[in-house]
């Protein structure tokens, strides 16, 4: 049985944890406006000393990360561990992790993009639900703060209300993929633009499963290891930006050739912001779906998780029900936990 963590009430305390990417000492600007806007929130937040260090390929050496976490975890006085950022290097520290101490200390974690891995495996190993939402760095830190679809999402998600039974995912009004330079181009909010909606890829009934996913690039990163073994009846959620139809068939395929989508009993994928067109011009992302995900599957894309601004959060190992009609928009309900 998984559970949920305990909630984030008003005044909790926030560890902030750099496994990955040194951003917080490469940004010190853009890390500094996450910790305020964070903190306006109503949270405390607390800077782990990773945040502090760049050094090599990451911040600390993979078990001292290891190390960082189980001593956040087991702080009376921290109630959740948030990511500072993503990056390439975490899966170095996951043979370091115990698995039964996060299971037991029943804290949420809250990240995505290279903690993708992270989170399934809490969600696998340590039979609790971790967050795939916003990070400190890359959410918190944007210039006027996090948007506040994604303020609401993460409230709703990891707050003391508890999430609401048969909870809809709601679609923001607006969304932007604009890219502006970190400490450099990043002083005013990004520009909001229209354009891809949720929609369905694929009809089909009825299903429910456990949410299982994240980034593409990071799940491939994963295969093949012991990191990588999704449950059976999945909501496979998948997550990318900056790609081509042709590299995106190339990870389903990889997807596919490893099993993934044999325990799966549905598809959903995200808004894929800055997207560019295979050099022959095609742009196809939704015949790409059709073509390499299993044909009794259903499909629905254009959901804001992951590298999407605003940021839904996703409970990793949470339950939830799609429903692809093959009229009008497909519908996500994230369903309550049960005792």
């Amino acid at each position: 049985m998984i559970t949920w963590p305990s909630p984030l009430n008003d005044g909790a305390t926030l560890a902030v944890w750099s496994p990955s990417s040194p951003a917080p000492v490469a940004f010190p600007r853009r890390f500094a406006r996450g910790v305020e806007d964070l903190g306006s929130e109503g949270f405390t937040v607390r800077p782990l000393p990773s945040c502090g260090v760049a050094r090599g390929v990451s911040t600390l050496e993979p078990v001292a990360l290891a190390e960082e976490l189980h001593r956040a975890l087991l702080d009376p006085e921290i109630d959740g561990v948030m990511a500072a950022v993503g990056g390439w290097t975490l899966l170095n520290v996951l043979p370091h992790l115990d698995w039964q101490l996060i299971g037991e200390a029943g804290k949420p974690l809250i990240g995505y993009s290279d903690l993708t891995t992270l989170l399934n495996s809490v969600s696998r190993r340590s039979r609790l639900v971790a967050f795939h939402g916003p990070m400190l760095v890359s959410e918190w830190g944007e210039a006027g703060g996090a948007w506040d679809y994604t303020r609401e999402e993460f409230r709703a998600l990891t707050g003391g209300a508890g999430l609401r039974p048969g909870r809809p995912v709601a679609e923001p009004a607006e969304w932007s993929d604009e890219l502006l330079w970190w400490d450099k181009e990043d002083t005013r909010p990004r520009a909001p633009r229209d354009g891809e909606r949720i929609r369905t890829v694929r009809a089909g009934g009825g299903v429910e499963g456990t949410l299982w996913g994240g980034s593409l690039a990071v799940l491939s990163l994963a295969l093949g290891t012991p990191y990588a073994d999704p449950p059976e009846d999945a909501l496979v959620f998948l997550e990318a930006e900056g790609l081509a139809p042709d590299e995106f068939a190339a990870r389903l395929c990889q997807l596919r050739l490893a099993g993934v989508f044999d325990r799966a009993a549905g598809v959903l994928v995200s808004r894929i912001g800055g997207a560019r067109a295979c050099l022959s011009g095609f742009t196809g992302f939704d015949e790409v779906l059709r073509d390499l995900v299993p044909a009794h599957l259903p499909i629905a894309a254009g959901y804001p998780f992951g590298h999407s601004t605003p940021m839904l959060t996703v409970p990793v190992g949470g339950q939830a029900r799609l429903d692809c009609a093959t009229s009008g928009p497909p519908r996500l309900t994230l369903l309550a936990p049960t005792a």
